[in-house]
């Protein structure tokens, strides 16, 4: 029988009410949390055994679509379909608040981003300590690079909160890296540092501060404070290629290209995620682009994309692919990737449809001809999208990438255009 959900109900340890038919599945749900804030294990895994197990339970579901649609999986799939009727079904005997955040669900998985992280946020305000409507609200922002929205968000979400709440460092981390991403570094910091005195090894804190030191440009402070902190988040799997990641930008910028390549070498074989293979994808780019030879890693590279089912959900995936196959235009994935690109979401008119109509196709053929040489057309349409790019997702680091080849397209164009002025 479904334990009632009301008066004492079943608490989470963020004092949040859970419908379960079996109190123990709250221990595991507890678990699981922890787990998603830490940024390592499998979750979702233990959600999904959670939720076949206990047929009440709600917050698991949430919790495992979000992530499967944030991750790239395609919304328009059986199982990612299957999975949201069976959330909704649930719902007749869940909480308001359960109910409130499948209606974001719902949203997220019709391709209405800030429409859902909108409901998140409800969610937020009418229950303080609810920590996954805050964190799945700054992730959406993220998702759609509204700097505005996040800051937005995260402020609200630490003017409710004491530090002496359970989840007070969990937001003061989400804070410093929406502090970063609008430029208000000192402050940014400042949050970061408070999130780190409540867990000294908050993976998204450091991940913040990480772009602290990187908006700065300071080259040996971010590659000191990478490899000092390296030991405690390189376990923390689902963010460590990440930091990675950022530690070889300032090795670069320092002219350090072996050891950014031998970091390639080093992941390339085990990663797998489609976000990891961004990072791969923009690394070996921008390696590129510095005027490094990289060699023959570009074909392994691009056949993990090739064989990956995570293509034409979400932009920021698709861009990081466009440069993998238009590095190698002979892999047999490319002209299945580049038709699949054309056709996809023609029939839709959400807001993700809407971002691949304006955004995603135009910017990856100007990436494609940015690499045919084509630099005039390439310069043209990255002009043209300069203030859209970040409607892609991501954040200023990470799209920095696209400010740089349109940079070196146009300095290559340049001599041409000035002898054909128009």
């Amino acid at each position: 029988m479904t334990v009632v959900v009301g008066t004492g109900g079943v608490l989470d340890r963020f004092g949040q009410k859970v419908t379960v038919e079996d109190p123990a599945t709250v221990l595991g749900w507890d678990l699981a949390i922890s787990e998603v804030l830490d940024h390592r294990g499998d979750p979702d895994v233990r959600l999904t055994e959670l939720t076949a197990r206990d047929e009440a339970f709600v917050m698991g579901l949430i919790v495992t679509l979000v992530d499967s649609v944030l991750g790239g999986d395609d919304p328009r799939s059986p199982t990612v379909r299957d999975a949201l009727r069976e959330l909704q079904g649930r719902c007749g005997g869940a909480t308001v608040r359960e109910r409130d955040h499948a209606a974001a669900v719902a949203d997220l998985v019709e391709g209405e981003f800030s429409r859902s992280a909108a409901r998140w946020e409800a969610v937020a305000e009418a229950h303080p300590h609810d920590v996954v409507a805050t964190r799945v609200a700054h992730f959406v922002h993220l998702h759609v690079g509204d700097d505005e929205g996040r800051l937005r968000a995260s402020t609200a979400v630490l003017d409710r909160l004491t530090p002496a709440d359970p989840g007070y460092g969990v937001a003061a981390g989400q804070h410093a890296f929406a502090l970063e991403e609008v430029g208000r570094l000192e402050e940014a910091e400042w949050f970061g540092r408070c999130a780190l005195e409540v867990d000294p090894v908050d993976v998204w804190a450091l991940h913040a501060l990480a772009h602290v030191y990187e908006t700065r440009d300071l080259q040996e402070e971010a590659v000191a404070f990478l490899r000092e902190t390296r030991p405690g988040w390189i376990e923390r799997d689902h963010l460590a290629l990440h930091l990675e990641w950022h530690l070889a930008l300032r090795l670069l910028a320092g002219g350090a290209f072996d050891e950014c390549l031998a970091l390639v070498d080093g992941r390339l074989a085990t990663t797998d995620r489609a976000f990891g293979l961004t990072d791969l994808t923009s690394l070996l780019w921008r390696l590129e682009l510095a005027g490094c030879e990289v060699g023959d890693r570009w074909p392994e590279l691009t056949a993990k994309w090739r064989r990956h089912d995570q293509l034409h959900t979400t932009g920021f995936l698709d861009l990081h692919a466009a440069l993998a196959f238009s590095a190698c235009p002979d892999d047999p994935g490319a002209e299945a990737f580049w038709v699949g690109l054309d056709s996809c979401h023609r029939d839709e008119s959400s807001e993700n449809a809407r971002i691949f109509d304006e955004v995603v196709r135009p910017l990856a053929v100007a990436i494609r001809d940015h690499r045919t040489g084509r630099h005039t057309e390439a310069t043209d349409v990255f002009g043209k999208l300069a203030g859209a790019t970040h409607r892609v997702g991501g954040s200023h680091a990470q799209r920095d990438l696209f400010v740089r080849t349109a940079d070196a397209s146009r300095n290559l164009a340049e001599p041409s255009m000035m002898e054909n002025p128009s």
